[in-house]
Protein backbone atom coordinates (compact mmCIF):
# COMPACT_ATOMS: atom_id res chain seq x y z
CA UNK A 1 0.00 0.00 0.00
CA UNK A 2 0.93 3.40 -0.72
CA UNK A 3 0.91 5.97 1.91
CA UNK A 4 -2.26 8.15 2.36
CA UNK A 5 -4.10 5.88 0.08
CA UNK A 6 -6.98 4.84 2.11
CA UNK A 7 -10.59 4.82 0.46
CA UNK A 8 -13.78 4.09 2.60
CA UNK A 9 -16.58 2.54 0.56
CA UNK A 10 -20.43 2.93 1.27
CA UNK A 11 -23.79 1.94 0.00
CA UNK A 12 -27.02 4.21 0.53
CA UNK A 13 -30.54 4.51 -0.26
CA UNK A 14 -32.79 1.74 -1.74
CA UNK A 15 -30.86 -1.23 -2.69
CA UNK A 16 -30.55 -2.56 -6.82
CA UNK A 17 -29.51 -5.70 -7.98
CA UNK A 18 -26.26 -4.39 -8.64
CA UNK A 19 -25.34 -1.99 -6.01
CA UNK A 20 -22.63 -4.46 -4.75
CA UNK A 21 -21.35 -4.52 -8.36
CA UNK A 22 -20.06 -0.99 -8.09
CA UNK A 23 -18.27 -2.03 -4.72
CA UNK A 24 -16.77 -4.67 -6.10
CA UNK A 25 -15.54 -2.67 -9.39
CA UNK A 26 -14.43 -0.13 -6.89
CA UNK A 27 -12.35 -2.91 -4.23
CA UNK A 28 -10.70 -4.61 -7.53
CA UNK A 29 -9.40 -1.41 -8.71
CA UNK A 30 -8.40 -0.04 -5.64
CA UNK A 31 -6.47 -3.74 -5.02
CA UNK A 32 -4.71 -2.88 -8.17
CA UNK A 33 -4.00 0.54 -7.81
CA UNK A 34 -2.39 -0.02 -4.08
CA UNK A 35 -5.39 1.83 -1.60
CA UNK A 36 -6.12 0.35 1.39
CA UNK A 37 -10.00 0.13 1.38
CA UNK A 38 -12.18 0.47 4.11
CA UNK A 39 -15.98 -0.68 4.13
CA UNK A 40 -18.92 1.46 5.87
CA UNK A 41 -21.73 -0.43 7.52
CA UNK A 42 -25.03 1.38 6.50
CA UNK A 43 -23.63 3.81 4.54
CA UNK A 44 -22.63 7.38 6.34
CA UNK A 45 -24.50 6.02 9.18
CA UNK A 46 -21.89 3.60 10.02
CA UNK A 47 -19.03 6.12 9.89
CA UNK A 48 -21.14 8.37 12.28
CA UNK A 49 -21.24 5.33 14.54
CA UNK A 50 -17.63 4.41 13.89
CA UNK A 51 -17.18 3.54 18.18
CA UNK A 52 -19.29 1.17 17.96
CA UNK A 53 -16.96 -2.20 16.67
CA UNK A 54 -17.96 -3.78 13.02
CA UNK A 55 -18.95 -0.74 11.92
CA UNK A 56 -16.04 -0.36 9.99
CA UNK A 57 -14.50 -3.05 8.41
CA UNK A 58 -11.59 -3.84 5.95
CA UNK A 59 -12.10 -4.96 2.51
CA UNK A 60 -8.22 -4.60 1.71
CA UNK A 61 -7.46 -8.54 0.81
CA UNK A 62 -11.11 -9.10 0.38
CA UNK A 63 -12.47 -10.86 -3.17
CA UNK A 64 -14.10 -8.90 -4.89
CA UNK A 65 -16.15 -11.49 -6.12
CA UNK A 66 -17.48 -11.52 -2.25
CA UNK A 67 -19.35 -8.65 -3.69
CA UNK A 68 -20.35 -9.50 -6.78
CA UNK A 69 -21.89 -12.73 -6.06
CA UNK A 70 -23.61 -12.15 -2.98
CA UNK A 71 -26.90 -11.51 -4.59
CA UNK A 72 -29.50 -8.93 -4.42
CA UNK A 73 -29.21 -6.12 -1.88
CA UNK A 74 -26.19 -3.75 -0.19
CA UNK A 75 -23.76 -6.23 1.14
CA UNK A 76 -22.41 -3.84 3.36
CA UNK A 77 -26.18 -2.43 4.38
CA UNK A 78 -27.93 0.53 3.62
CA UNK A 79 -29.35 3.87 5.15
CA UNK A 80 -31.58 6.90 4.35
CA UNK A 81 -29.88 8.97 7.67
CA UNK A 82 -30.25 12.81 6.53
CA UNK A 83 -27.35 13.94 8.31
CA UNK A 84 -27.43 17.68 10.47
CA UNK A 85 -24.48 19.65 11.04
CA UNK A 86 -23.26 17.88 14.01
CA UNK A 87 -23.70 14.37 12.50
CA UNK A 88 -21.39 15.66 9.30
CA UNK A 89 -18.56 17.38 12.04
CA UNK A 90 -18.30 13.98 13.50
CA UNK A 91 -17.97 11.89 10.70
CA UNK A 92 -15.32 14.18 9.80
CA UNK A 93 -13.29 13.41 12.72
CA UNK A 94 -14.12 10.26 12.64
CA UNK A 95 -12.68 9.91 9.20
CA UNK A 96 -9.38 11.84 10.30
CA UNK A 97 -9.20 9.43 13.11
CA UNK A 98 -9.27 6.63 11.03
CA UNK A 99 -6.32 7.97 8.44
CA UNK A 100 -8.94 7.94 6.30
CA UNK A 101 -8.60 10.40 3.07
CA UNK A 102 -11.08 9.59 0.30
CA UNK A 103 -14.82 8.76 0.40
CA UNK A 104 -16.76 6.86 -2.32
CA UNK A 105 -20.53 6.58 -2.13
CA UNK A 106 -22.94 4.76 -4.06
CA UNK A 107 -26.42 6.12 -4.47
CA UNK A 108 -28.89 8.29 -5.69
CA UNK A 109 -29.65 12.24 -5.71
CA UNK A 110 -30.41 11.85 -2.05
CA UNK A 111 -26.68 9.98 -1.18
CA UNK A 112 -25.07 12.80 -3.43
CA UNK A 113 -26.72 15.09 -1.70
CA UNK A 114 -25.29 13.80 1.99
CA UNK A 115 -21.82 13.03 0.14
CA UNK A 116 -21.83 17.35 -0.73
CA UNK A 117 -23.06 17.77 2.72
CA UNK A 118 -20.29 15.56 4.17
CA UNK A 119 -17.60 17.34 1.96
CA UNK A 120 -17.69 20.59 3.45
CA UNK A 121 -16.47 19.48 6.75
CA UNK A 122 -13.95 16.84 5.94
CA UNK A 123 -10.70 17.25 3.75
CA UNK A 124 -11.32 13.61 2.52
CA UNK A 125 -11.74 13.64 -1.41
CA UNK A 126 -15.37 12.29 -2.16
CA UNK A 127 -16.39 10.41 -5.39
CA UNK A 128 -20.18 9.39 -5.85
CA UNK A 129 -21.27 5.91 -7.92
CA UNK A 130 -24.81 6.87 -9.30
CA UNK A 131 -26.98 3.70 -8.71
CA UNK A 132 -30.74 3.92 -8.79
CA UNK A 133 -33.31 1.56 -9.81
CA UNK A 134 -35.68 4.34 -10.43
CA UNK A 135 -33.29 6.06 -13.23
CA UNK A 136 -34.07 9.32 -12.34
CA UNK A 137 -31.12 11.27 -11.91
CA UNK A 138 -30.17 13.94 -14.29
CA UNK A 139 -26.71 14.02 -16.64
CA UNK A 140 -26.46 10.38 -16.73
CA UNK A 141 -27.82 8.59 -19.67
CA UNK A 142 -28.91 6.04 -17.28
CA UNK A 143 -28.18 4.70 -14.08
CA UNK A 144 -26.93 0.86 -12.36
CA UNK A 145 -30.12 -0.93 -11.28
CA UNK A 146 -32.25 0.58 -13.72
CA UNK A 147 -32.20 -2.49 -16.40
CA UNK A 148 -32.32 -5.05 -13.65
CA UNK A 149 -35.36 -3.63 -12.35
CA UNK A 150 -36.95 -3.11 -16.05
CA UNK A 151 -36.02 -6.77 -16.49
CA UNK A 152 -38.17 -8.72 -13.79
CA UNK A 153 -41.04 -5.71 -14.51
CA UNK A 154 -41.52 -6.41 -18.30
CA UNK A 155 -41.43 -10.28 -17.29
CA UNK A 156 -43.90 -10.11 -14.54
CA UNK A 157 -46.18 -8.35 -16.76
CA UNK A 158 -45.92 -11.37 -19.36
CA UNK A 159 -46.07 -13.67 -16.91
CA UNK A 160 -49.13 -11.97 -15.07
CA UNK A 161 -50.99 -11.34 -18.04
CA UNK A 162 -50.86 -15.45 -19.80
CA UNK A 163 -52.43 -16.19 -15.85
CA UNK A 164 -55.15 -13.81 -15.37
CA UNK A 165 -56.09 -13.48 -19.24
CA UNK A 166 -57.38 -17.05 -18.54
CA UNK A 167 -60.23 -15.82 -16.67
CA UNK A 168 -61.70 -14.31 -19.86
CA UNK A 169 -65.28 -15.50 -20.64
CA UNK A 170 -67.73 -14.93 -23.18
CA UNK A 171 -71.65 -15.85 -22.63
CA UNK A 172 -75.11 -14.82 -23.59
CA UNK A 173 -77.29 -11.84 -22.76
CA UNK A 174 -80.90 -11.17 -22.87
CA UNK A 175 -80.63 -7.08 -23.23
CA UNK A 176 -83.49 -5.47 -24.29
CA UNK A 177 -85.51 -8.64 -25.55
CA UNK A 178 -82.48 -8.84 -28.17
CA UNK A 179 -79.74 -12.17 -26.97
CA UNK A 180 -76.28 -10.67 -27.26
CA UNK A 181 -72.73 -11.96 -27.11
CA UNK A 182 -71.05 -10.35 -24.00
CA UNK A 183 -68.22 -10.25 -21.26
CA UNK A 184 -69.06 -12.30 -18.74
CA UNK A 185 -65.93 -12.17 -17.02
CA UNK A 186 -63.36 -9.72 -17.88
CA UNK A 187 -60.00 -9.68 -16.60
CA UNK A 188 -57.94 -6.32 -15.06
CA UNK A 189 -54.81 -6.38 -13.80
CA UNK A 190 -53.29 -3.55 -12.32
CA UNK A 191 -49.32 -3.69 -11.85
CA UNK A 192 -47.74 -0.86 -9.53
CA UNK A 193 -44.23 0.09 -10.25
CA UNK A 194 -41.65 1.67 -8.09
CA UNK A 195 -40.92 5.29 -8.91
CA UNK A 196 -41.26 8.61 -6.79
CA UNK A 197 -40.55 11.55 -9.13
CA UNK A 198 -40.16 9.99 -12.82
CA UNK A 199 -42.01 7.51 -14.72
CA UNK A 200 -38.68 5.75 -15.88
CA UNK A 201 -39.67 2.01 -14.43
CA UNK A 202 -43.39 2.68 -15.60
CA UNK A 203 -42.11 3.28 -19.04
CA UNK A 204 -40.06 0.77 -19.18
CA UNK A 205 -42.31 -2.27 -18.47
CA UNK A 206 -43.08 -1.15 -22.14
CA UNK A 207 -40.34 -3.62 -22.83
CA UNK A 208 -42.99 -6.26 -22.60
CA UNK A 209 -45.04 -4.91 -25.91
CA UNK A 210 -41.90 -5.98 -27.83
CA UNK A 211 -41.57 -8.70 -30.02
CA UNK A 212 -38.39 -10.95 -31.14
CA UNK A 213 -36.83 -7.75 -33.27
CA UNK A 214 -37.45 -5.59 -30.30
CA UNK A 215 -40.55 -3.77 -32.42
CA UNK A 216 -43.39 -2.59 -30.08
CA UNK A 217 -46.71 -4.45 -30.88
CA UNK A 218 -49.85 -3.01 -31.17
CA UNK A 219 -52.91 -4.11 -28.12
CA UNK A 220 -50.05 -6.37 -26.42
CA UNK A 221 -49.93 -5.73 -22.68
CA UNK A 222 -49.60 -3.45 -20.98
CA UNK A 223 -52.24 -1.82 -22.66
CA UNK A 224 -51.77 1.62 -20.03
CA UNK A 225 -49.40 2.83 -18.67
CA UNK A 226 -49.57 5.52 -16.12
CA UNK A 227 -46.54 7.74 -15.04
CA UNK A 228 -45.83 11.32 -13.31
CA UNK A 229 -45.24 12.78 -16.89
CA UNK A 230 -48.97 12.42 -18.10
CA UNK A 231 -51.15 14.11 -15.75
CA UNK A 232 -53.78 11.65 -14.74
CA UNK A 233 -57.32 12.24 -15.23
CA UNK A 234 -59.63 9.82 -13.30
CA UNK A 235 -62.40 10.03 -16.22
CA UNK A 236 -60.11 9.86 -18.83
CA UNK A 237 -58.29 6.74 -17.64
CA UNK A 238 -61.91 5.06 -16.85
CA UNK A 239 -62.50 5.88 -20.60
CA UNK A 240 -59.30 4.47 -21.54
CA UNK A 241 -59.91 1.72 -19.85
CA UNK A 242 -63.14 1.09 -20.79
CA UNK A 243 -62.42 1.17 -24.51
CA UNK A 244 -59.44 -1.34 -24.32
CA UNK A 245 -61.55 -3.80 -22.10
CA UNK A 246 -64.20 -3.59 -24.47
CA UNK A 247 -62.00 -4.45 -27.64
CA UNK A 248 -60.11 -6.79 -25.97
CA UNK A 249 -62.13 -8.46 -22.93
CA UNK A 250 -59.59 -7.44 -20.59
CA UNK A 251 -56.56 -5.15 -19.88
CA UNK A 252 -53.27 -4.79 -17.81
CA UNK A 253 -52.77 -1.54 -16.37
CA UNK A 254 -49.46 -0.26 -14.84
CA UNK A 255 -49.03 2.48 -12.76
CA UNK A 256 -46.43 4.05 -10.96
CA UNK A 257 -46.26 4.51 -7.43
CA UNK A 258 -47.17 8.49 -7.21
CA UNK A 259 -48.75 10.49 -10.01
CA UNK A 260 -50.05 13.89 -10.39
CA UNK A 261 -53.86 15.02 -10.40
CA UNK A 262 -54.60 17.06 -13.75
CA UNK A 263 -57.29 19.83 -12.19
CA UNK A 264 -54.96 20.34 -8.53
CA UNK A 265 -51.00 19.76 -9.53
CA UNK A 266 -51.51 17.65 -6.53
CA UNK A 267 -49.88 14.20 -5.86
CA UNK A 268 -53.28 11.55 -5.77
CA UNK A 269 -52.02 10.56 -3.01
CA UNK A 270 -52.98 14.18 -1.56
CA UNK A 271 -56.35 14.15 -3.63
CA UNK A 272 -57.62 10.68 -2.77
CA UNK A 273 -55.96 9.87 0.67
CA UNK A 274 -57.17 11.56 3.60
CA UNK A 275 -53.50 10.67 5.46
CA UNK A 276 -50.10 11.21 3.36
CA UNK A 277 -47.08 10.57 5.67
CA UNK A 278 -43.91 11.90 4.57
CA UNK A 279 -40.15 9.90 5.14
CA UNK A 280 -37.14 12.03 6.45
CA UNK A 281 -36.34 13.88 3.27
CA UNK A 282 -39.99 15.36 2.73
CA UNK A 283 -41.08 12.11 0.14
CA UNK A 284 -44.20 11.02 0.53
CA UNK A 285 -44.33 7.51 1.73
CA UNK A 286 -44.44 4.59 -0.34
CA UNK A 287 -44.85 0.50 0.39
CA UNK A 288 -45.43 0.99 4.11
CA UNK A 289 -48.80 -0.48 5.42
CA UNK A 290 -50.06 2.66 6.01
CA UNK A 291 -49.38 4.09 2.33
CA UNK A 292 -51.55 5.46 -0.01
CA UNK A 293 -51.25 2.10 -3.15
CA UNK A 294 -52.01 3.92 -6.61
CA UNK A 295 -52.68 0.23 -7.72
CA UNK A 296 -55.45 -0.43 -4.73
CA UNK A 297 -56.74 2.99 -5.57
CA UNK A 298 -57.22 1.97 -9.55
CA UNK A 299 -58.56 -1.27 -8.81
CA UNK A 300 -61.83 0.10 -6.60
CA UNK A 301 -62.13 3.17 -9.25
CA UNK A 302 -62.40 -0.30 -11.77
CA UNK A 303 -65.24 -1.99 -9.16
CA UNK A 304 -67.31 1.11 -8.73
CA UNK A 305 -66.93 3.92 -11.29
CA UNK A 306 -65.98 1.55 -15.02
CA UNK A 307 -68.39 1.45 -16.60
CA UNK A 308 -68.03 -0.64 -19.88
CA UNK A 309 -70.85 -1.57 -22.89
CA UNK A 310 -69.81 -4.81 -23.94
CA UNK A 311 -69.41 -6.15 -20.13
CA UNK A 312 -72.46 -7.66 -18.68
CA UNK A 313 -70.79 -9.78 -16.06
CA UNK A 314 -68.38 -8.31 -14.36
CA UNK A 315 -64.55 -7.06 -14.09
CA UNK A 316 -62.50 -9.19 -12.55
CA UNK A 317 -60.03 -6.81 -11.19
CA UNK A 318 -56.75 -7.59 -9.03
CA UNK A 319 -54.28 -5.18 -7.60
CA UNK A 320 -50.32 -6.48 -7.58
CA UNK A 321 -47.79 -4.41 -5.82
CA UNK A 322 -44.35 -6.52 -6.42
CA UNK A 323 -42.26 -3.25 -4.48
CA UNK A 324 -39.20 -4.83 -3.23
CA UNK A 325 -39.15 -7.77 -5.29
CA UNK A 326 -38.83 -5.87 -8.66
CA UNK A 327 -35.03 -4.91 -7.32
CA UNK A 328 -34.45 -8.21 -5.79
CA UNK A 329 -35.24 -11.01 -8.27
CA UNK A 330 -33.67 -10.71 -11.41
CA UNK A 331 -30.35 -9.10 -12.72
CA UNK A 332 -29.17 -8.14 -16.32
CA UNK A 333 -25.97 -9.07 -17.24
CA UNK A 334 -25.33 -5.80 -18.89
CA UNK A 335 -26.51 -3.80 -16.08
CA UNK A 336 -23.91 -5.93 -13.73
CA UNK A 337 -21.23 -5.28 -16.17
CA UNK A 338 -21.63 -1.18 -16.05
CA UNK A 339 -21.98 -1.32 -12.40
CA UNK A 340 -18.85 -2.34 -12.26
CA UNK A 341 -17.67 -0.19 -14.17
CA UNK A 342 -19.14 2.74 -12.03
CA UNK A 343 -17.07 1.40 -9.22
CA UNK A 344 -13.98 1.02 -11.27
CA UNK A 345 -14.35 4.66 -12.72
CA UNK A 346 -14.66 5.84 -9.15
CA UNK A 347 -11.01 4.71 -7.87
CA UNK A 348 -9.78 5.97 -11.28
CA UNK A 349 -11.27 9.36 -10.56
CA UNK A 350 -9.25 9.50 -7.30
CA UNK A 351 -5.90 8.32 -8.67
CA UNK A 352 -6.48 10.84 -11.37
CA UNK A 353 -6.71 13.70 -8.43
CA UNK A 354 -10.26 14.14 -8.69
CA UNK A 355 -13.01 15.24 -5.82
CA UNK A 356 -16.77 16.32 -5.47
CA UNK A 357 -17.79 14.83 -8.56
CA UNK A 358 -19.90 11.75 -9.51
CA UNK A 359 -19.35 8.81 -11.50
CA UNK A 360 -22.13 8.62 -14.66
CA UNK A 361 -23.06 7.03 -17.84
CA UNK A 362 -22.92 7.87 -21.19
CA UNK A 363 -24.23 6.47 -24.49
CA UNK A 364 -20.98 5.34 -26.91
CA UNK A 365 -22.32 4.03 -30.13
CA UNK A 366 -24.08 0.31 -29.38
CA UNK A 367 -22.78 1.01 -25.40
CA UNK A 368 -22.11 3.12 -22.71
CA UNK A 369 -18.81 4.37 -21.28
CA UNK A 370 -18.29 6.08 -17.52
CA UNK A 371 -18.00 9.81 -17.18
CA UNK A 372 -17.43 12.40 -14.49
CA UNK A 373 -19.70 15.33 -13.59
CA UNK A 374 -20.21 17.68 -10.85
CA UNK A 375 -21.26 16.05 -7.99
CA UNK A 376 -24.06 19.39 -7.39
CA UNK A 377 -25.16 18.22 -10.94
CA UNK A 378 -26.65 15.40 -9.10
CA UNK A 379 -27.30 15.92 -5.57
CA UNK A 380 -30.74 16.49 -4.55
CA UNK A 381 -31.95 16.84 -8.38
CA UNK A 382 -34.02 14.71 -10.64
CA UNK A 383 -34.96 13.68 -14.14
CA UNK A 384 -38.50 12.77 -15.87
CA UNK A 385 -38.94 10.65 -18.62
CA UNK A 386 -38.85 13.18 -21.36
CA UNK A 387 -42.53 13.93 -22.89
CA UNK A 388 -40.97 12.95 -26.64
CA UNK A 389 -40.26 9.22 -25.48
CA UNK A 390 -44.40 8.60 -23.93
CA UNK A 391 -47.41 8.12 -26.24
CA UNK A 392 -50.03 9.02 -23.25
CA UNK A 393 -51.71 6.57 -21.68
CA UNK A 394 -50.16 4.16 -23.97
CA UNK A 395 -46.75 3.61 -22.68
CA UNK A 396 -43.48 4.31 -24.78
CA UNK A 397 -42.72 5.38 -28.16
CA UNK A 398 -40.25 2.87 -30.35
CA UNK A 399 -37.93 5.61 -29.74
CA UNK A 400 -37.93 4.75 -26.26
CA UNK A 401 -37.46 1.01 -26.99
CA UNK A 402 -34.85 1.47 -29.46
CA UNK A 403 -32.47 3.76 -26.87
CA UNK A 404 -32.99 1.70 -23.90
CA UNK A 405 -33.89 -2.07 -24.48
CA UNK A 406 -30.35 -3.02 -24.77
CA UNK A 407 -30.30 -2.07 -20.98
CA UNK A 408 -31.62 -5.64 -20.30
CA UNK A 409 -30.44 -7.86 -22.78
CA UNK A 410 -32.01 -6.86 -25.63
CA UNK A 411 -35.51 -8.60 -26.84
CA UNK A 412 -34.57 -11.99 -26.28
CA UNK A 413 -34.17 -11.53 -22.12
CA UNK A 414 -37.97 -11.35 -22.29
CA UNK A 415 -39.86 -14.69 -22.99
CA UNK A 416 -42.12 -14.57 -26.05
CA UNK A 417 -45.28 -16.95 -26.22
CA UNK A 418 -47.09 -18.01 -28.63
CA UNK A 419 -50.85 -16.16 -29.90
CA UNK A 420 -52.87 -19.19 -28.64
CA UNK A 421 -55.12 -18.87 -31.42
CA UNK A 422 -56.68 -22.23 -32.57
CA UNK A 423 -59.27 -22.27 -35.48
CA UNK A 424 -62.71 -22.47 -34.83
CA UNK A 425 -64.92 -25.46 -34.79
CA UNK A 426 -68.45 -24.58 -36.61
CA UNK A 427 -71.31 -24.40 -34.24
CA UNK A 428 -74.48 -26.36 -35.21
CA UNK A 429 -77.81 -24.21 -36.07
CA UNK A 430 -79.47 -25.87 -33.69
CA UNK A 431 -77.31 -24.59 -30.84
CA UNK A 432 -77.25 -20.97 -32.44
CA UNK A 433 -81.27 -21.31 -32.70
CA UNK A 434 -81.10 -22.26 -28.86
CA UNK A 435 -78.03 -20.54 -27.05
CA UNK A 436 -77.91 -20.90 -22.91
CA UNK A 437 -78.51 -17.36 -21.37
CA UNK A 438 -76.58 -16.47 -18.63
Amino acid sequence: MTDGKRVILGESGGPTPVIDWEVAGAVDQAQKAGWEVYGMINGLEGLLNANIEGNIVDLTGIDPTSFAFNGPGACLRTTRIKPKEEQYRKMAANLEALGINAVIYFGGNDSADQLKGLAEFSDASVIHGIKTVDNDLPVTHHCPGYGSAALFNATALKNVHNDYSSYMVKANYRIGGEVKQGWDIAPVAIYQVMGRKAGWLAQGTGFAKVDPKGELVPDRPPHIILSKEVLFDKQKFLDALSDTVSRLGEAVVVVQEDLTESSSGKSIAEVYSDDVALDPHGNIQHGRASSFSPAVFLAQLCKEELKVESVYGEVKEVALVPQHIQRSCMMSSVDASEAYRVGSAAIDALEAGESGQSVILTREGCGTATALTGMSNIAARERCVPIEFIDGVRGPHQNFIDEFLYLIGGPAAIPHYSGRSFPVVAVPESIKANPYIA
